[in-house]
């Protein structure tokens, strides 16, 4: 669905000057939220959901009754909705975790669910990164954030700025569109914002009443705004968390490789213990990893990479490990110290 909405909204490229971007300041560190007010902010935003959402899109949480060494939080995709996760949620959530599977904002939503979507603002995403952090700190000790698409990107903000996680995964981000420059790529998120939105809804899924079947060229451009913002900033400033994993799939076209792994680099630069795996080619996976058979994916290979990258365990080899994201000075002067230091004189 979105490598359909990229190759639409490719048609309004032409070059503006950008718009303002949502600040990024690293945000302080304060005490921890207690169990009970987590779990009932979270039964305050379930309340919220089912009174806009359709069947299966309201927000999940899973929890074993009381505050866990860790918490994982899986933030799905564009058009999509928490059940993208659960069943990722369900195998972390067997070996003792908690696992917090929050809605986007605007989606799933069963009244004018495409119009609905073009609402969002990458503000608004940065926001919802934010205050999901601050609850999942009530379930577990660790916070742990992955995310897909859309959903990565909010997990790319997460480890710029929240200092309180330990560990952010992002698999296939959309940070940036796929198959087309740089230059053009800002153009498209600029114009997009600019224009009035652009939607094609099609015709529902019965099967997946909360899966939004249609495209809006202003949700996405927000989406991708808020990738261009982490982008941006993390040239100059390190990110705020230490150890972050990229996912990405060779055969994926719908966002850019490249963007993902020059963000990579920056944050290696800055000193971040940054990996980038990613899926061959001849696998023929779609750019939404996590989707179901019916619809073209192949969870038998995807979720065991998936569960093991989140768990911080070795993956299985149906995944590629990249080289570092490492270039320039800065690379070979860090490689140098770091050659030094394992072979001391």
């Amino acid at each position: 669905m979105i490598r359909d909405a990229l190759g639409f909204a490719a048609l309004l490229v032409v070059a503006l000057a950008c718009a303002a971007n949502p600040r990024l300041a690293p945000a302080p560190i304060l005490p921890p939220t207690a169990y009970a007010h987590a779990v009932a902010r979270i039964a305050q935003r379930q309340a919220a959901d089912d009174s806009v959402v359709a069947h299966g899109g309201r927000s999940i949480l899973m929890t074993h009754g009381s505050r866990t060494p860790r918490v994982f939080v899986l933030l799905h995709g564009f058009t999509d909705s928490p059940t993208q996760f659960q069943s990722l949620g369900e195998r972390l959530y067997d070996t003792g975790d908690n696992v917090y599977i929050p809605r986007l904002p605007h989606h799933a939503e069963r009244v004018a669910p495409v119009r609905t979507l073009g609402r969002v603002r990458a503000t608004e995403l940065a926001s919802f990164g934010d205050s999901v952090v601050d609850t999942a700190r009530g379930l577990g000790d660790t916070v742990i954030v992955a995310g897909l698409s859309a959903g990565a990107s909010i997990a790319a903000h997460v480890a710029q700025t929240r200092r309180e996680v330990r560990r952010a995964i992002l698999i296939a981000p959309a940070i940036a569109a796929g198959q087309l420059s740089e230059e053009n790529g800002r153009a498209l998120v600029v114009l997009a914002g600019k224009l009035p939105d652009i939607t094609r809804t099609d015709k529902p899924d019965t099967t997946r009443p909360d899966f939004i079947q249609g495209l809006t060229t202003h949700g996405l451009a927000e989406v991708l705004r808020l990738g261009q913002t982490v982008r941006q900033r993390a040239i100059d400033d390190p990110p705020a968390v230490a150890e972050i994993v990229f996912l990405l799939n060779e055969l994926d076209h719908t966002v850019s490789e490249e963007a993902s792994m020059a963000l990579a680099q920056s944050w290696f630069d800055h000193g971040a213990r940054v990996v980038a795996y990613r899926f061959p080619r001849a696998l023929k996976l779609p750019h939404n990893v996590m989707e179901i058979p019916q619809r073209g994916g192949n969870l038998d290979i995807v979720l065991p990479v998936v569960e093991a990258l989140v768990r911080a365990t070795p993956p299985p080899s149906t995944v590629e490990l990249q080289q570092d994201p490492c270039g320039g000075f800065k690379c070979a002067l860090r490689h140098a110290v770091q050659g030094k230091k394992s072979n001391p004189d």
